[in-house]
């Protein structure tokens, strides 16, 4: 979908941004539901820990976002002001992107986790921990894709840069995550 977005749709490199911080919410809310799957009463601690947790790394990450790929910093480092206008009207654009990704991650709780039973040879822990390798990620695309883009004076190689580490990540931590379960 980003691919497509980028290329016929005019997508820049913050949209693509905002789909894929969109997309660690969406894992993060699916997270929330297998902890509370796996842990049942003690989710009452264990999830509240987890949903404050990331979502602090999740606002963090947006700042990010926000500052390097949608107002853009301006000289001498300073983010320039603005409103949230432009990244409601993102929202707008990306909605079925969004939609897709809802249901793609649902699917595959369903399918995956409930259904072949996943949960059952997961400690809450390791449950926990799962979706913080997004972040990871993410870090690593803000440090090196905001200065890079910084650098060239240009978000379009970094757009695809982005787009194609992404489809890597994602395709590798999917294969492992469900040979892992399936083992």
């Amino acid at each position: 979908m980003p691919i497509a977005g980028a290329a016929f749709l005019g997508w820049s490199l913050g949209e693509v941004m905002v789909l894929y911080w969109c997309e660690s919410a969406i894992i993060g809310m699916y997270n929330l539901a297998k902890i509370v799957v796996i842990s049942r009463w003690a989710a009452l601690f264990t999830g509240t820990f987890f949903l404050a947790h990331y979502s602090a790394f999740m606002a963090v990450h947006f700042l990010f976002i926000y500052a390097f790929f949608i107002e853009g910093l301006g000289a001498g480092g300073s983010v320039s002001s603005g409103d949230l206008s432009e990244v409601s009207q993102m929202f707008v654009t990306l909605w079925p992107a969004l939609l897709a990704l809802f249901i793609s991650h649902g699917y595959s709780f369903l399918v995956n986790f409930l259904g072949h039973f996943e949960f059952e040879s997961r400690p809450v822990n390791q449950q926990m921990a799962e979706p913080y390798k997004r972040i990871v990620f993410m870090h690593l695309v803000l440090i090196f894709g905001g200065g890079l883009s910084l650098v060239l004076g240009s978000p379009t190689p970094v757009l695809l840069l982005v787009i194609a580490l992404k489809i890597w990540v994602d395709v590798r931590a999917h294969i492992k995550e469900h040979s892992l379960a399936a083992a």
